[in-house]
């Protein structure tokens, strides 16, 4: 790093706005009933401007704490809907209050996750979507 960089302002990090989701146009209803039956997630409004760049959706927890931006896009790099679940790729993990009620919602669905618990002292528990996007749920800090 350059001297200049090292005493560049630093960053004051908020919080997350949105994951930005790119999926194929064939795909996107499949993805959005993921996102709404599986993932609990409600549909949202989306601005009608967005509709000249394409079909998507947004979605979003109760409280709007974490939203999803599903991106009907044919050339944009994305998974291939038969992707392995993979916990050392590119995915993104998201807390979430109860990691049992995630384990029980995905059992009683019958979705396909698995579970590392031997990392972090904690459980990960990671799902794919439709279009193979790989996803990681952890509970409260130290909620083991």
């Amino acid at each position: 790093m350059s001297e200049t960089q090292t005493d560049a302002p630093r960053l004051n990090w908020q919080g997350s706005i949105h994951e930005g989701i790119p999926v194929a146009t064939e795909k996107l209803d499949a993805c959005i009933d993921f996102y709404t039956k599986v993932l609990d997630l409600k549909l949202l409004p989306r601005p009608k401007a967005l509709d000249d760049l394409g079909p998507g959706a947004w979605l979003g927890d109760e409280n709007d704490n974490v939203q999803f931006h599903l991106i009907a896009n044919d050339v944009a790099l994305k998974p291939a809907e038969d992707a392995n679940i993979e916990p050392a790729g590119r995915h993104t993990a998201w807390r979430i209050g109860d990691v049992d009620a995630f384990r029980g919602r995905m059992r009683a669905l019958g979705v396909h996750f698995e579970e590392i618990s031997n990392l972090l002292g904690e459980p990960q528990l990671f799902v794919t979507d439709p279009q193979g996007h790989t996803w990681e749920f952890q509970g409260p800090i130290g909620s083991k």
